[in-house]
């Protein structure tokens, strides 16, 4: 589907927070999402399903119950928390490429954001000692727009 200037579409939906549809009351309709901001929320969906619970389609989402089944590093899990990000946002066709999948506590996440050094071993620590990771993907769109998506997984 190509927009009117020839580039490809992202793509139109309805806006959601926090699993709820949004209503605006000023036009009386429900908020839209268009382009990256749809891509976004359609990517940050199929992550935070669960692979399987989708009955149309069983492939659907990302298989986080696999992620601490077996007694692995953190390293180990790292890696595959990246295979299944890969494998998840790839399905969607809007998606060409994954650029780039870092977390809050690796060295890029610290350069992107300009982190002062004084404060990377707080911000490695808390996450390691919580087990709870943000992590980032950056994904390039069939519209050659790079898409970041954030999503948050435990490793625990």
């Amino acid at each position: 589907m190509a927009g009117t200037s020839g580039v490809p579409s992202l793509g139109l939906s309805l806006q959601m927070r926090a699993g709820d549809l949004v209503f605006d009351i000023a036009s009386g309709d429900l908020d839209l999402v268009v382009e990256q901001a749809a891509l976004s929320q359609a990517l940050e969906l199929a992550i935070e399903t669960q692979i399987g619970t989708d009955r149309l389609n069983v492939n659907f989402g990302f298989d986080r119950l696999s992620v601490g089944a077996y007694a692995y590093g953190i390293h180990t899990r790292k890696e595959y928390v990246k295979m299944q990000l890969v494998r998840c946002v790839t399905a969607d066709r809007r998606v060409r490429d994954v650029r780039e999948i870092f977390f809050e506590d690796d060295p890029r996440f610290f350069e992107l954001r300009q982190v002062a050094p004084s404060a990377q071993d707080e911000i490695a620590a808390s996450a390691r000692a919580s087990r709870e990771f943000t992590v980032y993907v950056i994904v390039d769109t069939i519209a050659d727009d790079p898409v970041t998506v954030q999503a948050g997984t435990t490793l625990g």
